[in-house]
């Protein structure tokens, strides 16, 4: 069979020789044919579409649910290869083949040959769902490790196009992990394992406060502090990684590391106390909630028909996490709060990061937020508590003044002479050794040059900025990315957070810090 492809090329060359001879005195533009083949026409449908349009309207796919459907069409056209660009824009909540017009199912295609031979491009996000899906279902890759492995490549990929997949895709990997029964070790960067540890953390540091707590009506006992300090150390990080403020970036935690840490593991067992007696809930509980077992919904958002029953099965996702299947149904038990830091919390270290500023006298104090009065009071207490030992326990500071050693020596000499008798003074050498004088220090060392620090923003971070000062929203791309970059950069400005989301999701400048960020700017 003739190369289409050549044939319209000498057809196309054949033409221009014909007008380049009718017209060789003078240059003029004439028409040209416009030759494609009959696959590129707007109206020619492939033989593999056809089939799997017809798929769709069988007798026994009217019982069929949507996921099963696109299951079945899926590895109908599994090795299916098209070569029709779609320039358009495809946008669907559930995208499945069904939802596509012809052109655009073309251009799913199209787009995907690419994708399987390594050619990544940015394409409407619908079609990116749609791969996923395939993945997922084990069209395109085996099922297993090796579908797992091409889906967290393809994220990795497509994600710095579009962002936007990892509030899907994470879940996703977790679940396929799971699902399949494959290692452990795959699925735990992606399942927020860090935050359920420190949770943990907080926990047991719980207990411990309530096992020492004193009976009712009892005295409490002198707190003795910095007497476990790893434990402290652990509290401390834990808190810092659950927390909205980041109190181990703050200026105070630099300069005085001590008094922050014991105060708020101070504060910390206070608070525990306070909930357990008073409150309904404890204090870990009525931060993150309690791990219980709940529904899960494998695969949730995507389109996923798993052909049978799951087999029974228990798997056990690093300490805090375990998933159970009982006759198809899953569970499970975890804490299921989201995996986000607390803005409870945070107020609580801000608090008493403001407060232990306020009583040592810190040259950068907090501004006032309005928190509880309860919450002022535990804090000042224990700060209070905190400062009388540390001055109870202060070491006691000698100072040696280095230019009377000379006269000392000498007059220790004058003694040790009245008190030799004559036949000592015969047997003494005559000669003396001389009394070196001792040097005192200086103050001339030169003071260090003061370092003119720079905020060291990013050109993107700079004009995101620029943008909520001149009330213009945000016109970055990936704001919502660069909003804890921002943040941890002026956290030594202000000592707070700068940035934070409105109720649609947009980020805005605190209104206590715009002064602040325009004259830094």
């Amino acid at each position: 069979m003739a190369d289409i492809d050549r044939i319209i090329e000498q057809i196309v060359a054949a033409s221009r020789t014909k007008a380049g001879r009718a017209f060789a005195s003078s240059k003029v533009y004439g028409s040209e044919p416009i030759l494609m083949r009959g696959s590129q026409l707007a109206s020619y449908l492939p033989e593999p579409v056809r089939q799997m349009r017809a798929l769709a309207r069988r007798p026994e796919a009217r019982s069929w649910t949507d996921a099963r459907l696109f299951v079945e069409q899926a590895r109908l056209m599994e090795a299916y290869e098209d070569d029709c660009p779609y320039a358009g824009t495809f946008q669907s909540y559930f995208p499945t083949y069904d939802v596509m017009d012809n052109q655009q199912l073309r251009g799913y295609f199209t787009w995907r040959a690419r994708v399987r031979r390594g050619e990544v491009e940015k394409t409407s996000t619908s079609f990116a769902y749609v791969y996923l899906y395939e993945l997922i279902n084990g069209v395109g890759a085996e099922p297993g490790e090796p579908a797992f492995r091409a889906i967290e490549s393809f994220w990795r990929a497509y994600r710095e196009l579009e962002p936007a997949l990892d509030r899907y895709v994470r879940p996703w990997l977790v679940d396929y992990v799971v699902y399949h029964g494959l290692g452990p070790e795959l699925a735990l960067p992606y399942a927020d394992v860090e935050h359920d540890r420190a949770v943990g953390v907080l926990a047991r540091a719980q207990e411990a406060a309530l096992a020492q707590a004193p009976a009712r009506g009892g005295r409490r006992e002198p707190r003795a502090y910095g007497a476990d300090r790893a434990a402290d150390e652990r509290l401390l990080d834990a808190l810092d990684t659950l927390s909205t403020h980041r109190i181990c970036e703050s200026r105070l935690y630099r300069d005085e590391p001590d008094a922050v840490r014991d105060v708020t593991r101070a504060v910390f067992d206070r608070l525990a106390r306070y909930y357990h007696g008073g409150r309904t809930q404890d204090l870990v509980e009525s931060l993150f909630g309690a791990r219980r077992a709940m529904p899960h919904l494998m695969f949730a958002s995507a389109v996923f028909y798993p052909g049978g029953r799951h087999e029974d099965c228990v798997y056990q996702l690093g300490e805090t996490r375990t998933y159970e299947c009982r006759g198809g149904i899953w569970t499970c038990t975890a804490l299921h709060d989201g995996g986000g830091r607390s803005a409870k919390l945070g107020q609580v270290l801000r608090a008493v990061d403001r407060q232990l500023r306020t009583a040592l006298d810190y040259p950068h104090p907090l501004k006032e937020r309005g928190d509880p009065k309860y919450l002022t009071q535990l804090i000042d207490r224990e700060i209070r508590d905190y400062l009388a030992w540390r001055e109870a326990h202060a070491p006691v500071r000698v100072e040696i003044d280095l230019s009377k050693l000379a006269g000392i020596r000498s007059a220790a000499a004058v003694t040790r002479e009245a008190l030799l008798v004559d036949e000592e003074r015969e047997e003494r050498p005559e000669a003396v050794a001389a009394v070196p004088e001792v040097a005192t220090p200086t103050d001339s060392a030169p003071a260090q040059a003061e370092k003119n620090d720079d905020l060291g923003l990013a050109a993107e971070e700079r004009g995101l900025l620029e943008d909520l000062l001149a009330g213009r929203p945000a016109r970055a791309a990936q704001a919502d990315l660069l909003v804890d970059a921002i943040n941890e950069k002026l956290f030594d400005l202000v000592g707070d957070t700068v940035l934070e989301f409105d109720e649609t999701g947009s980020p805005v400048l605190v209104e206590d810090y715009v002064d602040d960020v325009r004259s830094a700017l």
